[in-house]
């Protein structure tokens, strides 16, 4: 299942006895998204391609006490209406939801415009957001559970295609802690740190020397979890893996918390090159050109070794 059809069919679910949900997007459909159309037609708004107005009505819904959730593409949901983000939910503390889908190279071939590299460090740097980014199914019902039951400021970053389910799977526990650990923590090992598309590159290679590794799952990386630098700090080494422009991304995250509480061990970051993407071949071919390959991430790991 896709993960915005197991999100949004949490909301449907709630609608039901929840009339104060809305949920507003910016010419974007799914599957799940008929049935809550069909169902609650008055809880449904269509705002064309509109990005910018679509942020505008769902902060005044929000200044009326209802929770909001806004979804779109993501280039065009984290940057085209960045400015309203921050004056909306950002200025005034609301609890709006925005939901991102296909971030990274997730709609290759169509191009940069279409391309979302920099979503993550645009919304780290806006006052009071909280970021996830789910890596299966399963947690984006968790995140979407959990945000119908205490709405807040959140960016929630979603991949276009389905994934795997995780297992052993995501649980509420490493929701409200903000991340998973695949294996077990040894100054021997070393851990891969990831999440969404990437998280899956890297369990494959986990799974494959699970005595050489140990794999964390980040799903919230603002505010990022306070207790994992010191139960990472005996690592071997970590290598961060993340489908983002160099400047902002994951890494950055880890690099100041470890820094943060005084823990230095050594840290590689493996992202995409600052550049935009021009070539076509598909995402796979797009990541292996461009050094998301499992084999470049073991490159990198032996650099540890």
């Amino acid at each position: 299942m896709l993960q915005r059809d197991a999100f949004i069919e949490e909301i449907t679910k709630r609608l039901d006895k929840d009339k104060k949900i809305f949920f507003l997007s910016a010419d974007f459909g799914a599957q799940a998204l008929d049935e809550l159309r069909n169902r609650f037609p008055n809880n449904f708004i269509h705002c064309g391609i509109s990005e910018q107005a679509m942020m505008d009505v769902a902060t005044g819904l929000a200044l009326e006490g209802n929770k909001v959730f806004v979804y779109a593409m993501a280039p065009f949901l984290a940057l085209r209406s960045i400015e309203q983000t921050k004056c909306g939910p950002g200025l005034m503390n609301l609890p709006i939801c925005l939901i991102s889908v296909g971030i990274g190279l997730g709609y290759a071939d169509a191009g940069p415009t279409h391309y979302t590299t920099e979503d993550f460090a645009c919304f780290r740097s806006i006052v009071g957001s909280s970021i996830y980014t789910l890596s299966d199914s399963i947690s984006a019902k968790l995140i979407a559970h959990e945000l119908l039951e205490k709405p807040k400021f959140s960016y929630i970053r979603f991949d276009r295609d389905a994934l795997p389910n995780i297992f052993p799977k995501i649980t509420k526990a490493d929701l409200d802690r903000g991340y998973k650990i695949f294996g077990n923590i040894n100054n021997s090992k070393i851990a891969l740190i990831s999440h969404g598309r990437m998280l899956h590159k890297c369990l494959e290679i986990y799974n494959e020397k699970t005595d050489k590794f140990v794999c964390v799952d980040i799903l919230r990386s603002k505010p990022f979890p306070k207790d994992l630098p010191k139960e990472f700090s005996s690592c071997k080494g970590i290598v961060v893996v993340d489908e983002q422009s160099p400047s902002g991304n994951l890494s950055s995250c880890v690099f100041e918390a470890f820094s943060e509480q005084n823990y230095f061990p050594k840290i590689i970051s493996k992202s995409l090159p600052e550049r935009y993407f021009f070539e076509n071949g598909g995402r796979e071919y797009l990541l292996n050109k461009f050094g998301l390959s499992n084999d470049d991430i073991i490159k990198a790991c032996e650099k540890i070794i």
